[in-house]
């Protein structure tokens, strides 16, 4: 099976480059676990303006919204 590439929103990577290098630690553990894990559920859906499900993982003052193309990987 391909890998799967992980694609930041501007504004996500934006606050990633900004965040303590601590949570940047713990944002990069779990943004390399949705790319071992693509099917994984996360804490809450939610449906964007283009009808995707979205998934969204808690952690902390965090969220990460996500949402998986299995075609494109």
């Amino acid at each position: 099976m391909a890998a799967y590439e992980l694609v930041l929103h501007e504004e996500a990577a934006r606050r990633l480059a900004i965040a303590s290098r601590s949570e940047q630690r713990r944002l990069g553990t779990m943004l390399d676990g949705l790319k071992a894990a693509p099917f994984r559920k996360g804490d809450l859906q939610e449906r964007d303006a283009l009808g995707r499900a979205n998934e969204i993982l808690v952690d902390g003052d965090w969220l990460v919204t996500f949402w998986v193309d299995h075609a494109l990987r």
